[in-house]
C-alpha cells in the first residue's frame, strides 16, 4: 500500500485533518435552521382542486399564461401550461398558427408524447391521453398515486409554506401569501 500511495505514511495525519475540515465545513449552518415561531411571513399556500376541476376536458381556446414545453404533432402545436394544461393550436401555416382549444389537465407538471397517447401527471396520478383526434380527446388510462409526493411543497426552495391537508382535496398550484405561523418549510 505504502508503494501506491507512498504520502499516505507521511502526510496521513494531515490529509485526514484537512478533509475532515472541509467536511465538517460543507454540513448545513444551524443557526440557518427555520424558526416556526414567527407570526407572519411571505411564503405559499396551497390551491387546492375539487372533483371537477380535476375533470380531463377540452374547453374554448385561451390566452397562455405561463408556457412551458413545446410539442408538434403532424400539423398540431402543443404548448404546455405548467399545472393548468395544454394549449392546442392548428399549425398549418407555421407562421400563423390558430388557437383551436385547450386540453384542462389540473396539476400537471410533465407530459410525454407517443404514438399519439400523451402522458400526463395529475397531482399523483398518471394519465394516459388519447390525442389521435384533437376533436376527440379522451382519457384511456389512469393510474392513481404513481407520484404520491406531487405537489406536497412549492417548486420553490428555501421557503415557508402552509402544509397541504388531503382532506380538502388534490394540490394542483401554489400561490405567494403572507402566512401566519407556517409549520412547514421547504
Amino acid at each position: 500500500m505504502n508503494k501506491l500511495f507512498p504520502i499516505t505514511k507521511k502526510y496521513g495525519l494531515l490529509f485526514g485533518l484537512i478533509f475532515s475540515s472541509l467536511f465538517l465545513s460543507s454540513c448545513d449552518d444551524w443557526n440557518n435552521v427555520p424558526n416556526f415561531d414567527v407570526q407572519q411571513i411571505e411564503g405559499y399556500r396551497p390551491v387546492y382542486a375539487n372533483d371537477q376541476e380535476m375533470q380531463v376536458t377540452t374547453t374554448a381556446a385561451r390566452p397562455i399564461q405561463d408556457a412551458g414545453k413545446i410539442y408538434v404533432i403532424e400539423e398540431y402545436l402543443l404548448v404546455v401550461e405548467p399545472l393548468v394544461g395544454i394549449h392546442l393550436f392548428n399549425n398549418s401555416d407555421p407562421k400563423n398558427p390558430a388557437a383551436i382549444g385547450f386540453l384542462q389537465i389540473a396539476g400537471s407538471n410533465d407530459v410525454a408524447i407517443r404514438d399519439n397517447i400523451l402522458y400526463a401527471d395529475r397531482g399523483s396520478d398518471l394519465l394516459a391521453i388519447d390525442i389521435g383526434n384533437l376533436n376527440a380527446i379522451r382519457v384511456v388510462s389512469a393510474i392513481k398515486n404513481v407520484f404520491p409526493f406531487a405537489q406536497q411543497y412549492p417548486q420553490v426552495s428555501g421557503t415557508y409554506y402552509e402544509c397541504p391537508d388531503p382532506a380538502k382535496g388534490v394540490v394542483v398550484a401554489w400561490e405567494k401569501v403572507t402566512l401566519t405561523q407556517p409549520k412547514c418549510y421547504h
